[in-house]
C-alpha cells in the first residue's frame, strides 16, 4: 500500500471553484515548479486569479481559502515584498518513520491516510505562515 496521498485524492474534497482555482494557480504563466520541494510558486493576486477564472474576487478569494484548508495552497506575504502564493503539486508522504505507527498506518482505510494529509500539510502551512516577518 503506497503511503503517499495524490493531490488529487485531496482536490477531491473541495468545491469546483477551488479545483478551478488550483488548476489556474499552477498552470498560470508566473508559475515555477520547485521539484525539491514539491511546491509551485506564483506571484499572484486573487484579482488576477478571479481574472483568469472569469469570476468575482468573493469567488476566488473563497476558492484560495478552500484549498487552504486543505493544506494545498499557503501564502507567503514579507513586508514591502510581493505576496507568494505557494501550491502543492507532487503527492504528499504521509509515512511515519516509528514502526508501530506505520504499521497501524498500513492498516487505515485510504480515506483516514487522506485526512492525515490534509491535517499534515495544514500543519506545515500554518507553522511556515506563522513564521514569517510581521505575522503575529
Amino acid at each position: 500500500m503506497s503511503l503517499e496521498i495524490p493531490v488529487e485524492e485531496i482536490l477531491a474534497r473541495v468545491p469546483e471553484r477551488a479545483r478551478s482555482a488550483y488548476t489556474n494557480l499552477v498552470t498560470h504563466q508566473e508559475s515555477k515548479y520547485d521539484e525539491h520541494t514539491g511546491w509551485s510558486c506564483a506571484y499572484l493576486t486573487q484579482q488576477d486569479l478571479a481574472d483568469e477564472m472569469r469570476v468575482c474576487l468573493r469567488t476566488a478569494t473563497r476558492a484560495v481559502s478552500d484549498l487552504r484548508g486543505i493544506g494545498l495552497v499557503r501564502v507567503l506575504v514579507w513586508p514591502g515584498a510581493r505576496t507568494e502564493t505557494q501550491v502543492r503539486v507532487s503527492s504528499v508522504p504521509v509515512a511515519s518513520v516509528f514502526g508501530p505507527v506505520r504499521l497501524a498506518q498500513e492498516q487505515m482505510p485510504h480515506h483516514q491516510l487522506v485526512d492525515c494529509a490534509i491535517r499534515l500539510l495544514v500543519k506545515e502551512n500554518r507553522e511556515l505562515e506563522d513564521s514569517m516577518p510581521g505575522s503575529e
